[in-house]
């Protein structure tokens, strides 16, 4: 019986070697991670947003900070995944996800 390497219609050369194969899984990961990575920031921001809702501008809100630090540590976690995919910009990111700027702040993004 003979068998056939796995081609790939989406990918130019039609056979691939282990490395291509390798190298597709590799991307493939990192862009799942950066998704994964932004559903949770988007997770954080509307817990964020329902808390703002439901409290109006409460002086001194102990769980507001806590928040809005999480939220920070979600946008980190994004930026650090997306520096790593070899995107190095993130104002499109700040403003495809309304990231306000008391939690960039957080991060040390002005």
């Amino acid at each position: 019986m003979a068998v056939k390497a796995p081609t790939f219609s989406g990918l130019r050369g039609g056979l691939q070697t282990g490395a291509g194969i390798l190298d597709a899984e590799i991307l493939a990961e990192m862009a799942a991670s950066i998704g994964r990575c932004g559903r949770a920031l988007e997770a954080a921001l509307d817990t964020l947003k329902a808390h703002d809702e439901a409290h109006h501008a409460v002086p001194n809100d102990a769980a507001r900070a806590v928040l809005v630090q999480a939220a920070a540590g979600r946008a980190w976690a994004l930026f650090v995944q997306y520096e790593l995919a070899g995107l190095s910009t993130q104002k499109h990111l700040v403003k495809r996800y309304g990231i306000p700027g008391e939690v960039l702040v957080r991060i040390g993004i002005r």
